[in-house]
């Protein structure tokens, strides 16, 4: 006797009642039923197979068994439905006129719940229709607006065809036989091995794979063994669904390589039931059957879990296309790659940086400085220290005031100005949040705590060249490889690709939406995916500048403004531009550009050229995030372009344009001193001593860096008019 019994608990919840009343017109039509979660109980001869599997989408869990009845009854050999969290699978086989059902969660540890129970085919139809029907009514009883969903139509004919269609002649499965297979992964000269036995039926199942797509579980679901043999010990062996076991060895391995990098002195990795005590201080393992440790480094160990995986996953792979496959040598190469970084010392990381935390991003956007007009700005010099020949200076948020020199870069403290640290580095270095990725002067990559200097990770990418630009992207960083193409190195310092682009590295790069826009020096742009580093589209287009604007992405070249999809590389549309046009800049749905006469600006929706501004001595522009625009010029001349009170500073002077900083509703500009403005209406605020360049702190404390020295301005009060 079978039953399909949904939780009923939803229809007292008063959320999901207020929720469903509320329906109507085409928000009733396309409601889905996705947000109803509650159990859903299968019971054979009495006994619930699903009991704590867990909350799932019950109308979608119904709908799912539903469906694989139906396909099963149009002659499929297998089906299978998912019906609770995890997920966790419900896997069908036709055995003539019954059913063989397999219940399994891939929630780590991945196991099998159930198994082996042959139950009536026409048994199970009659009640998964009564459980469909009984659903179908309670949500009509709550919201007749749901009689027109596509939800309840599509309930209603599932349960209509599986209550009076036959049964359909099922198809053999698996239709061949086939030979057992047996998988060994070893080292050359190495005491231990992982070995792999797939009886014929399980080899069946792998290479009959293609025939059931809709099942993709089914094929995985043979009996087999693993063995993991050791000279001078006995084996230790674990049988089952070899599939499910290699997943879960693969993230076993993976806590014992962390807790290896991170200085634990014990771990214990659970192999099948045999669990292994590794003593990590010297590299022993303990097991329960042999006499004595073992040495067996925990890396060895990984490597010979991956590498069966892989020959798992490539044996699967034979047949055809195999999602499940696919992501299970994924992951085994991913370990591999890993292991293999830290065997050659391509990848060193910092006990406390493993699993290396996210860079942190910086803070949420603060509030203007004041509610009021902001009138006068009183400064105070905190210290001030000799460092000649500081390029550019970074200043965290809570943070030391980081310099970038010639060949190194320094941190001061933003108390006193005494350095904390210096380190050899490239020009270029990113920051994130509290924490530094740079380029050393060889050709590795370092991440290094902006406040302690601690190095969280060094990656070295052998043979790559300098210079070395960078670029942040979420989730890691972006390195030019001269010569070559592309490197992508994640938060943790894993290599995510390195790959080789048409014409070697890129000059331009910007990400939108899954994709990053390269310029290449050869006159192409591509797009490149970010998990792999593969070319997915080219185009021949020489930029001179690249911007991101939203879901888009911004080519400039010589004549021509192209907004591209960054999927397929493709105009959206394409603007005429003078030849000489530079300077592209993104700000509050419009493109602005800078040209022989003044500066010019499009709609980013479709291009449309916005009245262009005459202004010739505009040479440099720089705006805030749904703040100011401000274009300055040579002798310190500046600019409000937009917002409704514009406003300008004449030129004092002849020295070079540099770009105003302007930072919650403040502007910074270099004229015959460092002078900060109010970013509404142009008022002076304050006049600090002149410098090469300049940077401001979250607090609108100012660094300025001297010929010299460097020096740090603190804000003393303000006068504000409300």
């Amino acid at each position: 006797m079978i039953r399909i019994r949904p939780g009923r608990s939803w229809r007292l919840n008063p959320a999901y009642l207020g929720e469903l009343r509320a329906l109507s017109g085409a928000r009733a039509k396309g409601y889905t039923g996705a947000e109803i979660l509650d159990v859903l109980g299968i019971e054979v001869d009495g006994v619930d197979i699903a009991a704590g599997v867990g909350e799932a989408r019950v109308l979608l869990a119904v709908e799912e068994l539903a469906q694989a009845l139906l396909r099963l009854g149009q002659g499929e050999p297998a089906a299978q439905a998912t019906i609770g969290p995890g997920p966790t699978e419900l896997v069908l086989e036709a055995r003539g006129s019954d059913l063989l059902l397999t219940l399994v969660t891939l929630a780590p540890p991945a196991r099998v719940l159930a198994a082996g129970l042959l139950v009536d085919a026409h048994k199970m139809r009659a009640a998964t229709v009564h459980a469909a029907r009984g659903m179908l009514l309670d949500l009509l009883a709550i919201s007749p607006a749901l009689s027109d969903a596509r939800l309840a139509r599509k309930l209603g004919e599932m349960t209509a065809l599986l209550a009076r269609r036959g049964e359909a002649r099922q198809r053999r499965w698996p239709a061949r036989e086939s030979q057992p297979a047996a998988l060994v992964c070893n080292e050359a000269r190495k005491p231990e091995k992982l070995q792999i036995r797939l009886p014929p039926e399980t080899t069946a199942r792998l290479r009959s794979a293609s025939e059931v797509r809709l099942a993709p579980l089914a094929p995985h679901l043979g009996q087999g063994s693993v063995t993991l043999l050791r000279t001078g010990a006995p084996g230790l062996t674990w049988e089952g669904p070899v599939f499910l076991f290699l997943r879960n060895l693969l993230g076993e391995a993976e806590r014992l390589i962390e807790a290896w990098e991170t200085g634990e002195r014990e771990h214990t990795l659970q192999f099948g039931s045999h669990a292994l005590r590794w003593d990590l201080t010297g590299d022993e393992v303990r097991a329960v059957g042999w006499k004595k440790p073992f040495r067996l480094p925990p890396l060895r160990l990984a490597k010979l879990s991956a590498g069966a995986a892989q020959l798992y996953a490539d044996e699967a792979l034979r047949a055809g296309g195999d999602e499940l496959s696919a992501d299970l040598r994924d992951q085994a190469q991913a370990l591999l790659r890993h292991c293999t970084d830290l065997e050659s010392g391509d990848l060193k990381r910092a006990p406390a940086a493993v699993s290396a935390p996210p860079a942190r991003e910086p803070l949420p956007k603060r509030a203007l400085l004041s509610h009021g007009r902001v009138r006068k700005l009183v400064y105070r010099r905190a210290w001030s220290a000799p460092l000649p020949g500081a390029l550019r200076a970074l200043a965290p948020a809570g943070g030391p005031i980081l310099l970038e020199l010639a060949g190194e870069l320094a941190a001061l403290d933003s108390g006193s100005g005494e350095t904390l640290w210096r380190v050899p580095a490239s020009p270029g270095a990113v920051l994130r949040g509290g924490e530094l990725v740079y380029a050393e002067p060889g050709d590795a990559l370092v991440r290094i705590d902006a406040a302690s200097g601690e190095v969280r990770w060094k990656r070295r990418l052998r043979g790559a060249l300098h210079p070395a630009r960078l670029w942040a992207l979420a989730g890691g960083v972006l390195r030019a490889l001269p010569g070559e193409g592309l490197a992508r190195v994640g938060d943790d310092g894993a290599l995510t690709f390195r790959a080789r682009l048409p014409g070697g590295e890129p000059e331009l790069v910007a990400a939108a939406g899954s994709v990053i826009v390269a310029a290449l020096r050869s006159g192409l742009l591509a797009g490149v995916d970010p998990a792999d580093g593969r070319v997915l589209w080219r185009r021949k287009l020489r930029a001179s500048a690249l911007a991101a604007a939203g879901a888009r992405v911004l080519a400039l070249s010589r004549g021509w403004l192209s907004c591209l999809d960054p999927e397929s590389g493709k105009p959206a549309w394409e603007a005429p531009m003078p030849y000489d046009a530079h300077s592209l800049l993104v700000h509050d749905s419009a493109a602005f550009l800078l040209a022989g006469d003044g500066v010019l600006s499009v709609g980013l929706p479709d291009g449309t050229a916005r009245p262009a501004l005459h202004e010739p001595w505009v040479q440099v522009l720089a705006a805030e995030e749904d703040g100011a625009l401000i274009a300055t010029g040579a002798g310190g001349a500046a600019m409000r372009l937009d917002g409704p009170r514009r406003w300008s500073l004449p030129a004092h002077g002849a020295e070079p344009a540099r770009a105003a900083l302007v930072q919650r509703g403040i502007v910074v500009v270099q004229r015959a001193g460092t002078e900060l403005h109010n970013a509404a209406d142009g008022v002076l605020l304050a006049t600090l001593p002149a410098a090469r360049a300049a940077a401001t702190g979250s607090d609108f404390s100012c660094v300025l860096l001297g010929e010299r020295e460097v020096s740090l301005h603190r804000l003393a009060t303000h006068l504000s008019l409300l």
